[in-house]
């Protein structure tokens, strides 16, 4: 799983690491500009042992203060992206299980219509499940449910929902009818698919 810092890093945050660098760089450059007027190497720079000492110390503090700074801000910012990718990683693993459910739930259905319709093909009960979890698939967006749906499809169910066998109308199972024209343009994008592949 790629996850982008920058992108995922708030405005706030960035300012703040900013701030805290350019805090720091300020007294670093001062001290290469003093260094760089009073000292010299090899050469007596004219300050005594107690003005270098206290020179030494302003700018130490100084540097270790805000290295400190920037220090906290670098913990600050990967415990952030480190709770921000455990939390994707919980969602991604939570939505993983909450669809395999989903599909074993599914399968279970798809067991029971086939149960159905061999005791009594094509009967009122199995099209009453089958427009129910066609409702169900439609609604998922999953076009593995489809796909499944699509298994127990008997000629004697396609005929019932065509209106061929008399009390059975595609009025009355609309959401197995229209899973079935979904399933349908479903299965010519996949023949399209495995055609340009070939090619």
């Amino acid at each position: 799983m790629h996850y982008d810092y920058l992108r995922e890093t708030p405005g706030w945050m960035i300012i703040l690491f900013l701030m805290v660098v350019l805090f720091t760089l300020i007294p670093i450059a001062s001290l290469i500009v003093s260094g760089h007027e009073n000292l010299s190497v090899g050469i007596p720079s004219g300050l005594t042992l107690e003005e270098l000492g206290q020179f030494g110390d302003f700018f130490g503090g100084h540097i270790s203060a805000f290295a400190s700074s920037i220090s906290l801000v670098i913990v600050v910012f990967f415990t952030f992206h480190q709770a921000k990718q455990q939390r994707v990683f919980f969602l991604e693993q939570q939505k993983d299980t909450s669809k395999t459910m989903t599909r074993q739930f599914f399968l279970e259905g798809i067991n029971l219509i086939t149960q159905w319709d061999i005791k009594s093909p094509g009967c009122d009960q199995c099209m009453r499940l089958l427009d129910y979890y066609g409702r169900l698939a439609l609604e998922s967006k999953d076009d593995e449910l489809l796909l499944l749906l699509n298994t127990v499809i008997t000629a004697k169910i396609r005929q019932n929902l065509e209106g061929k066998n008399g009390s059975f109308k595609v009025t009355n199972y609309p959401h197995a009818s229209k899973a079935i024209k979904e399933i349908g343009s479903l299965r010519k994008q996949m023949a399209q698919s495995a055609k340009n592949q070939k090619v």
